[in-house]
């Protein structure tokens, strides 16, 4: 049986330091996270009650942006359904 060889695609190239990889990892890890958060954001204020639940709360002064209602919210319920930590 006759093998073929593979040619390197790029012959001449450095190898990536770690530091190169964990650079690259750690972005492209941010950049699929930043995703998600768009499609959890989009997804949650596409509900019209939850628009005006966060309406609400910024008009009310309960909180000073719709980000802190939501993070507080979260905080809230972590708390409220978790054992003690």
């Amino acid at each position: 049986m006759d093998r073929k060889r593979i040619a390197p695609h790029e012959p001449k190239a450095e190898l990536l330091s770690i530091e190169d990889v964990d650079s690259d990892v750690a972005s492209l890890s941010e950049a699929l996270l930043e995703e998600q958060a768009k499609r959890i954001a989009r997804t949650v204020l596409l509900r019209a009650d939850v628009r005006k639940m966060l309406q609400t709360l910024v008009a009310s002064g309960a909180c000073a942006s719709q980000e802190e209602a939501i993070a507080r919210g979260l905080r809230t319920l972590t708390a409220a359904v978790s054992p003690a930590w």
